[in-house]
């Protein structure tokens, strides 16, 4: 049975691709609402922080 058959059985199905298209538009909006309105020193600060191993 192919995948396609799975969903056609489910109610509303179209609602899922929505969603998730949605939740990832907030979220890329958030992040680089959040790029641009940083200030330039507390990134470059921001910056110099080490990595752990």
């Amino acid at each position: 049975m192919k995948f396609k058959h799975y969903l056609t059985s489910i109610d509303q199905v179209a609602i899922y691709p929505l969603f998730s298209l949605l939740v990832f538009t907030v979220f890329f909006g958030v992040v680089t609402w959040y790029v641009f309105s940083s200030k330039k020193s507390a990134m470059d600060e921001r910056s110099l922080i080490p990595i752990k191993d």
